[in-house]
C-alpha cells in the first residue's frame, strides 16, 4: 500500500468521524450538565460554581436591625 493512500484514509476517517463525535458530544452533553454540576459540588468545587448567599442574608438582617451600613463600629457613649 502506498504511503499517500494511508494518509488519505486517515484524512477520510477524520472527515467522517469528527462530525459524528461532535454530534454525539453535543447530544449527550446536554443531558449530563446537571450531573457534572452535582459531582463538582460533591467533590468540593461547589463554592466556585454555586456560591452561598449568606452575605445577602446578613445584609438584610443588618438593615432590619438598623446597623450602620459602613461597617464602622459604633461610637462609644459619652
Amino acid at each position: 500500500m502506498p504511503v499517500w493512500l494511508s494518509y488519505l484514509l486517515v484524512v477520510l476517517a477524520l472527515v467522517v468521524l469528527a462530525p459524528l463525535l461532535g454530534w454525539l458530544g453535543h447530544k449527550h452533553g446536554r443531558s449530563i450538565k446537571g450531573g457534572i454540576a452535582l459531582a463538582s459540588i460533591m467533590l468540593g468545587f461547589g463554592v466556585p460554581i454555586d456560591p452561598p448567599a449568606k452575605h445577602l442574608i446578613e445584609a438584610k438582617q443588618a438593615r432590619v436591625r438598623g446597623d450602620d451600613e459602613t461597617g464602622e463600629p459604633p461610637d462609644p457613649p459619652p
